[in-house]
């Protein structure tokens, strides 16, 4: 009777599939699908100690390490193709997930009576993450920071002809937190006083891509208790949530001067129910963003007269109109703007009532939180709702009309 060759595992974990899930789920974002790397497309394992095995992708622009709670069989390091793992492990039958990698970099997922097989890689060959030390160690809550990113993600470039304004530009300083988003055609901005562990008259200042903010801002728990930890590199940026790590290549570059661009001395101002307002835009959509004529790109006409506000539009085959009361200071207007592109604004804020501040019809309308007036105290002091706390401006540039 001749003895079988014996083959030599080289990795072997057994985890449960919910924690698998878990962790794989983030990751996923940063596995590259448009690289000839074979590397990159794939998600490094690591085995530390006998109960732990750390998770790594990374495209070179953006990268996620995790660790998931393991039975370590057999220490080793292996490259398996991230997709496809992924959808193998979200179709196994029983709660514990089996890897196993041989000397011949072939993995067997097994899980119950299933058993797939894939090929691997060494780890040795995964790309070299950058140093995620990093400087600065801010501290900030993640209810928070994703809050502030869904406020100003929709102003972020999305085109690459001005590098810099695919992204967003964060501010810190020991006082708190300043993120700008502008595309060329609107601008927002977010600001939250909050002790940030920032030296006392320090300040950093960077820009994050707005993919980056995507991904990120789907890993951010609404929670105000936990916590993100922010580092920063020569040229990433780290964020820290949990165990696990998210980081990104920074875009190179010199913001814009976005304090330039922004109306100082606006004559006419108009306080609103906000509310009220996207009710009215979204009835006017129907028509500005009518596909079937090709209209993707209408406007919708705002006519500011005495203490109305009259919105129109009208394309090939239909046309709408819409009036709201409104409190009116300086002179009436007429100004025409990109529906969507005024709603998204609307649509980041909170607050009940807000401030529209215009000059000209060629002018960028300026949206802002009201100035808290007498009855908004008495009413908080009764328990009413307060206004969020923290500062904001939207502004929209307007379209030139038709005459």
């Amino acid at each position: 009777m001749h003895r079988k060759d014996r083959v030599y595992a080289y990795m072997k974990i057994a985890v449960d599939k919910e924690l698998f899930i878990e962790a794989l789920t983030p990751a996923m974002s940063a596995v590259s699908d448009k690289n000839t790397i074979t590397q990159l497309e794939g998600v490094l394992f690591t085995t530390e100690g006998n109960d732990r095995c750390v998770l790594s992708t990374y495209d070179l622009e953006k990268g996620y390490r995790t660790a998931v709670k393991a039975q370590v069989r057999e220490q080793g390091s292996f490259i398996i193709n991230a997709s496809k793992l992924f959808r193998m492990i979200r179709m196994m039958p029983e709660r514990e997930v089996v890897i196993e990698v041989n000397d011949r970099c072939q993995a067997k997922i097994s899980s119950g009576n299933s058993l797939f097989s894939l090929s691997a890689l060494p780890g040795g060959d995964f790309p070299k993450l950058p140093d995620l030390e990093g400087e600065g160690n801010v501290e900030i809550s993640q209810g928070l920071l994703k809050k502030m990113i869904g406020q100003i993600q929709h102003a972020v470039s999305v085109s690459d002809q001005r590098p810099v304004l695919s992204g967003a530009y964060f501010n810190l300083t020991s006082h708190g937190l300043c993120m700008v988003s502008c595309d060329g055609n609107r601008l927002a901005k977010r600001e939250k006083d909050c002790a940030l562990k920032v030296g006392e008259g320090e300040q950093d200042s960077f820009i994050v891509p707005g993919k980056t903010l995507n991904e990120l801002s789907k890993m951010l728990s609404p929670g105000e208790e936990e916590k993100v930890t922010l580092s920063f590199g020569r040229k990433h940026v780290i964020f820290r949530i949990g165990e696990s790590i998210f980081f990104s290549r920074l875009i190179d570059g010199e913001y814009i001067d976005y304090r330039r661009v922004i109306p100082k001395n606006n004559g006419i101002h108009v306080e609103l129910d906000r509310e009220e307002l996207i009710q009215c835009l979204e009835r006017v959509s129907l028509v500005t963003d009518d596909k079937s004529v090709g209209q993707i790109r209408g406007y919708v006409k705002c006519v500011f007269e005495g203490d109305t506000l009259k919105v129109s539009s009208a394309s090939s085959v239909s046309s709408v109109f819409d009036e709201m009361e409104i409190e009116k200071t300086g002179d009436d207007i007429t100004i025409g703007f990109n529906c969507k592109f005024l709603l998204d604004a609307l649509r980041a804020i909170e607050d009940e009532r807000i401030r529209l501040s215009l000059a000209t019809p060629l002018m960028s309308v300026v949206i802002e939180r009201t100035e808290e007036r007498p009855e908004d105290v008495e009413n908080s002091a009764k328990g009413g709702k307060e206004k969020e706390d923290g500062r904001y401006l939207y502004m929209v540039c307007p379209v030139k009309m038709k005459e």
